[in-house]
C-alpha cells in the first residue's frame, strides 16, 4: 500500500537482526498493555499480547545464543567448527521454536564461558513457564492448543514480570560485552606473537 500521507506513513527497514525484531515484538506487547483498562473486552488482547512476548523471547535467545558463540570464538576459543556449526542456520532450524531447547543451549554458551554470575534463575522460570504453556510456538495463535479450561490472572502483573525478565535476559549480552570486549581478542593476542 504506497504511502500517500506523511504522517500516515510506516517503514519496514532492510538489514534488521534477531535483537531488532525481539525488541519490535517486545515494543508491540508494552504498547497492547497500554491498552489494558480492565474492561471485560480486554481479555481479547491477553492471547496476541502472549504471542508478542513469547517471540520477543524467542528472538532474544536466538540473539543471544550467536552473541555467547561469537564471544567465545572472538575471546576464547577461536573458530571450531563445534562453534561455527552452534550459529549455523542448520542449527537453528534443529532448535526451531522450542524455547526449551534455545535456552538449554543459550545456557551451554554461558556456562562454557565460566563467568562470575550464573545465568539467571528468574529468567529461566519465565521461559519454562512460557515453554509448558507453548511448547510449538504455535498454541496462543491457534485454536485447540491449550487446555480446555478457564485460567485468569492479574493482567498488570503479568505484564511487568514480563518486562522485567525479558529486561533480566538482555542485560546478560551487556554483562557478558562489558566483560570481554575491553579485553584483547585472540587474534589481537596471535598478533603480539607474530
Amino acid at each position: 500500500m504506497p504511502n500517500k500521507v506523511y504522517s500516515r506513513l510506516i517503514v519496514r527497514y532492510p538489514y534488521q537482526t534477531n535483537r531488532d525484531y525481539a525488541l519490535s515484538y517486545r515494543f508491540a506487547a508494552k504498547r497492547l498493555a497500554e491498552t489494558f483498562t480492565g474492561d471485560t473486552i480486554d481479555d481479547l488482547i491477553l492471547l496476541p499480547f502472549l504471542t508478542l512476548y513469547r517471540q520477543a523471547f524467542e528472538l532474544e535467545l536466538k540473539n543471544l545464543i550467536q552473541f555467547l558463540v561469537s564471544t567465545r570464538m572472538t575471546y576464547v576459543e577461536g573458530r571450531t567448527s563445534e562453534l561455527e556449526q552452534a550459529r549455523s542456520d542448520e542449527r537453528f532450524k534443529e532448535l526451531g521454536h522450542n524455547l526449551h531447547k534455545l535456552l538449554n543451549e543459550a545456557k551451554k554458551h554461558y556456562d562454557a564461558l565460566d563467568l562470575d554470575e550464573s545465568f539467571p534463575p528468574e529468567v529461566e522460570k519465565l521461559i519454562a513457564m512460557l515453554h509448558e504453556a507453548d511448547k510449538s510456538g504455535t498454541a496462543f495463535r491457534y485454536a485447540g492448543q491449550l487446555p480446555n479450561t478457564q485460567e485468569h490472572a492479574d493482567f498488570p502483573d503479568l505484564a511487568a514480570l514480563l518486562e522485567q525478565q525479558y529486561d533480566n535476559l538482555t542485560v546478560i549480552t551487556d554483562y557478558v560485552d562489558g566483560l570481554y570486549s575491553a579485553g584483547p581478542t585472540l587474534n589481537e593476542l596471535a598478533g603480539d606473537y607474530y
